[in-house]
């Protein structure tokens, strides 16, 4: 079925505005722009982001400077793309730290740069000291010390050639996993300068320990503190991404610097933190030390709780700012579900000379929205009431927050709040992406509700639709993947070019969705399969209720990744004549299939059936795990039976619906084969084989997010439901 010109260059338009990150944001205080930093009086903000190129399909990385003069308008200046792999300002903004590689026929060199004001000042080549720089989430490093003379960041550590073992380069190591591939030795490095030069030591750590988040201690700049991760018994990493339950804790480091010229500093550690907890993320503050903790094992996303150490020498009896609601009142605060980092600027000192509060967002319900934690642990939930999904980037560390906000229907915007008090508010867009007319009234058609599901509390689904389509529209339900993951109200651009290819889109947060509260979490392990897949099946049925779709051939359809395939699989198997097509990208299929997976933990726990996630006890100087007897469980003949049987494998027999399937060839996350067998089983027990079909996507992993890729499975879902559409 023909795309009409118009719909296709809306999507293309799409797609390019689509921000896949806020990378770093600053108030810059620019020696043109005011002359004092960290003052509410800063005048500027630089904005990092990353879009998509799908002419040269690439990921760019771009820097803009906004100017926001005491009257007037706000001034943009044209954003310039950079090619640095990582980049951070100093606590004064006055130095800034770039971590550059350069890549020619010859290899990669790398290079960490110091600037001072708009000066470079010192240019280290440390090619020769280890391989790529980490500048992610979960293990990446980059911090200055609180005199501003070092800086602390981690890459991998290169294998040194020894005489005692000649197999040192083969010998086998764990890797990160899903989204880190070949990353398995994350190493510690300091850059100091003075006077004299530069120079650039590694930190000699254990190498059961894998070591990152790295900040100084704000007393001392021999002193780290650092999220660690453990093997476990078997000399198993479980995979660290997207996964808060991993056995790893909050680690002080005590350097002993080497003498002379010595590239390697030895030291001293201790972990801080309770083994049953998973914690990450520190951040240093004043004197004190802040992290985010969760419960150790179980459901790879539950409810943190945020953790405030007054004196960071002392971390044994923290204060709890945040902790675990159960079961939240009705439209109560649910319990903090942030993201994978705290801000790196999150302080506020509203009406005192000394910080007051800390912003930062957390999902709520079907939302992300802005909160204000207050040293007491009072919880500001700072809410415009609209359907704004909302980010923190950054504050002044006095009375101003930056956030990004976004619907289905409005792309990012850059928002800066002014804090009066915490009742007292004003919020002002001070950039928006330039969109075409043409893009513009698309977009002002899509209308964005949340709906709750009679009799499935906490269930909702979020509802998107456009006043451009005439009548009742097909719709497309849209389970997400986790299970403890949560679809929020933020803009995404594949969403909004369904919808405005004329779908209602439906996407349901089941039970499991974090943001809800800790007991509806809890209550899917073990019920995966059945509990979900009913949420979705009601939450279908009352929208066909409330006349927003309809029941019937071409009127349903579903699509899903990861768990949220698994979903999809099993709604098609479960109730066989309700969709007319579905789409599945990387979906879990088989759970006793966990040969390859980064995560064999998930397939067990999510089912009920306990997997131990050890940590080593509170004060360790090294890791202990690997000593426990206690090993992780071996997929036996009952686990793997009753696996298969909550699983979409058991209904293949029944399959009727026509399937897509989109499979990244270095999924790490769920066996490519799981989905590849599923397909042959289709095309076994189809008749018309041409109602099943499989596009595969090599180098591609878990999220299929690489530029070509994600759009490639975008148009080809289009065209899979528009075919089964137009056929009936």
């Amino acid at each position: 079925m023909a795309v009409p010109s118009r719909v296709i260059a809306i999507q293309g338009a799409l797609f390019c505005i689509s921000t896949d990150d806020v990378h770093e944001t600053r108030w810059n205080p620019g020696a043109y722009w005011c002359t004092v930093p960290r003052i509410v009086s800063r005048k500027a903000i630089q904005l990092s982001f990353s879009v998509r190129d799908h002419e040269r399909n690439v990921k760019k990385t771009l820097l803009k400077n906004i100017v926001l003069p005491p009257s007037g308008e706000v001034i943009r200046l044209p954003a310039q793309q950079v090619d640095y792999v990582a980049a951070r300002y100093s606590p004064s903004a006055r130095r800034r730290v770039v971590l550059r590689e350069v890549k020619n026929d010859s290899g990669s060199k790398r290079f960490v740069e110091i600037w001072v004001d708009d000066a470079l000042k010192f240019n280290v080549d440390v090619s020769n000291e280890h391989d790529a720089f980490y500048a992610d989430d979960s293990v990446g490093s980059l911090s200055f010390s609180h005199d501003e003379n070092s800086i602390v960041y981690t890459a991998e550590r290169v294998v040194d050639k020894s005489d005692e073992d000649p197999y040192a380069k083969f010998r086998y190591k764990p890797d990160l996993g899903e989204g880190l591939p070949g990353k398995r030795r994350p190493a510690t490095f300091i850059v100091h300068w003075d006077q004299s030069g530069a120079t650039v030591s590694r930190i000699a750590t254990p190498d059961n320990l894998y070591l990152g988040q790295c900040i100084f201690s704000p007393s001392s700049n021999h002193t780290l503190f650092a999220t660690a991760y453990e093997l476990q018994p078997d000399w198993r990493l479980l995979g660290v991404k997207g996964c808060y339950n991993r056995p790893c804790g909050i680690w002080r480091i005590n350097i002993t610097p080497g003498a002379g010229s010595s590239s390697e500093w030895q030291c001293m550690l201790q972990k801080l933190t309770a083994p049953e907890l998973s914690c990450r993320s520190p951040r240093a503050l004043g004197d004190g030390l802040l992290w985010l903790a969760e419960a150790s094992g179980g459901a790879h996303i539950s409810t943190d709780v945020l953790h405030f150490a007054p004196n960071s020498d002392n971390l044994t009896d923290p204060d709890t700012l945040v902790g675990v609601v159960e079961r939240p009142r009705s439209e109560g605060f649910p319990g903090l579900y942030p993201a994978a980092n705290l801000p790196s600027s999150l302080l506020l000192s509203i009406n005192s000379d000394s910080p007051t509060h800390i912003a930062l967002h957390t999902t709520f319900g079907s939302r992300t929205v802005v909160i204000l934690v207050s040293f007491k642990g009072d919880i500001t939930v700072l809410d415009p009431g609209d359907t704004y999904s909302w980010a923190v980037l950054a504050t002044d560390e006095k009375s101003r927050i930056i956030c990004s906000r976004s619907t289905p229907a409005v792309p990012y915007e850059i928002v800066v709040a002014d804090i009066l008090d915490v009742q007292n508010v004003s919020w002002k867009v001070v950039d928006q992406p330039a969109i075409d007319e043409d893009v513009a009234a698309a977009l002002a058609s899509i209308k964005t509700q949340v709906l709750k599901i009679p009799g499935r509390e906490p269930t909702e689904t979020i509802v998107i639709q456009s006043s451009g389509t005439a009548g009742v529209p097909p719709c497309v339900l849209v389970p997400h993947g986790g299970p403890h993951g949560t679809t929020t109200t933020a803009f995404t651009a594949r969403t909004t070019a369904m919808v405005l290819e004329g779908y209602t889109l439906s996407l349901p947060n089941y039970t499991g969705s974090p943001g809800f509260g800790e007991a509806s979490i809890r209550a899917l392990l073990g019920n995966c399969g059945r509990l979900d897949v009913d949420d979705c099946m009601e939450s279908l049925e009352h929208l066909i209720k409330l006349g927003i779709a309809e029941d019937g051939p071409g009127k349903l359809f579903v699509m899903g990744g990861s768990h949220g395939g698994f979903l999809t699989a099993h709604l098609i198997g479960q109730f066989p004549d309700k969709f007319t097509a579905a789409n599945m990208l990387n979906p879990v299929i088989s759970g006793g299939d966990t040969t390859t997976t980064d995560i064999p933990d998930w397939y067990y726990s999510e089912f009920g059936f306990p997997y131990p996630v050890q940590s080593s006890s509170q004060g360790s100087s090294t890791s202990t795990t690997i000593t426990s007897k206690n090993p992780a469980p071996l997929m036996n003949s009952q686990t793997f039976e009753k696996l298969q049987a909550a699983s979409p494998i058991s209904y293949v027999d029944a399959v009727k619906t026509p399937v897509l399937l989109l499979i990244g060839l270095s999924d790490r996350r769920v066996a490519p084969s799981q989905g590849i067998e599923y397909y042959h089983a289709l095309k076994a027990r189809f008749e018309d084989k041409s109602q099943v079909d499989m596009l595969v996507f090599k180098g591609e992993s878990h999220p299929l997010d690489g530029v070509e890729a994600a759009k490639v499975c975008y148009e080809a879902t289009r065209d899979w439901f528009a075919n089964a559409k137009a056929g009936v």
